[in-house]
């Protein structure tokens, strides 16, 4: 019989750096909430710098001795991807843990500030920028990871390598299934090459099951329709677990040393919608090594950024 995994399975994180992406809400709170709470020092890479102090400052109320650090990152503008790993630098010499967790779902179909097509833009792209700009520090830190987090929409992803921002034929829906598709072929890919330059950082992907965050709500760049409203708010009712449940997955893949290079861990019950974090199995199609190379390589010419391991 398995022990369910919990958050009071994390080890002492005393020394370890860590950062967070999308740090002020959902999962990525939860996380850093109980990742601080192991003495962790959790680096908050939000967008907002309003929302990201208020969360500190809601962390630090429980937990004053929480070591956090607020460092601003919009994953839409690789300037400021590329500001936040110089930031990072400025101020610690290693990271232990990156953990690609913020995310949109389902906007409309606008363009980040590079001219990426948003949840591809934001989702996949700002985090392999971000990766590869901080893959020195965690090249240099023993044992260190990068977890990212995906979604059971990748199983209904397609890469549309030929439109990648569907330019002509978006689809909201269709174009986050890719971005979550696009996250595990890179998590994958990462892990293939890390593994082939024989460098000791471990690349593992994550999903959250079915959370209760902000993540589908209505925001700055997307109202939903009523219908959608309230059938999303029935099943966020009747299925969807607190985020305090859906940041176990990220956090297992993080710091559970029986947890290797190249796997992926998430809530397995009902379909993967609840259930603790558990070693699972994603699509064919998200292993398919040809597509992860070039997805790769497409992902370097867009970005501009060349991994150095």
């Amino acid at each position: 019989m398995t022990t369910n995994w919990t958050e009071e399975n994390l080890p002492d994180l005393q020394g370890k750096t860590i950062i967070i992406t999308g740090a002020n809400s959902g999962t990525g709170f939860a996380a850093t909430k109980f990742m601080s709470a192991k003495n962790a020092v959790v680096v908050m890479a939000c967008r907002n710098p309003e929302k990201a102090n208020m969360a500190l400052q809601n962390i630090k109320k429980d937990n004053p001795e929480a070591k956090l650090d607020f460092i601003q990152l919009d994953l839409s503008s690789l300037a400021s991807v590329k500001q936040f790993s110089e930031d990072f630098k400025t101020k610690y010499s290693s990271l232990d843990i990156l953990i690609n967790n913020a995310g949109m779902s389902q906007t409309p179909d606008i363009k980040t500030i590079d001219d990426f097509e948003m949840q591809m833009g934001v989702n996949h792209l700002g985090h392999f920028a971000l990766t590869g700009l901080l893959m020195d520090r965690l090249v240099n830190t023993k044992d260190s990871r990068v977890v990212t987090m995906s979604s059971m929409n990748h199983e209904q992803g397609i890469i549309n390598f030929d439109n990648l921002f569907l330019e002509g034929e978006y689809h909201q829906m269709k174009a986050y299934e890719q971005s979550k598709l696009a996250n595990l072929l890179f998590s994958y890919e990462l892990s293939r090459r890390l593994t082939q330059a024989e460098v000791s950082v471990e690349s593992i992907a994550a999903h959250p099951g079915f959370v209760k965050s902000n993540i589908m709500k209505s925001n700055e760049y997307t109202k939903r329709s009523f219908g959608f409203t309230l059938m999303f708010n029935i099943f966020d009712a009747l299925l969807a677990m607190p985020p305090s449940m859906g940041c176990l997955g990220i956090m297992r893949a993080a710091t559970d040393r029986t947890i290797k290079n190249g796997q992926y861990v998430g809530p397995t019950k009902m379909g993967g919608f609840r259930g603790f974090p558990e070693l699972m199995t994603s699509s064919d199609k998200s292993k398919n090594e040809k597509d992860a190379k070039r997805l790769w390589e497409m992902s370097e010419q867009l970005t501009g950024i060349k991994y150095v391991f």
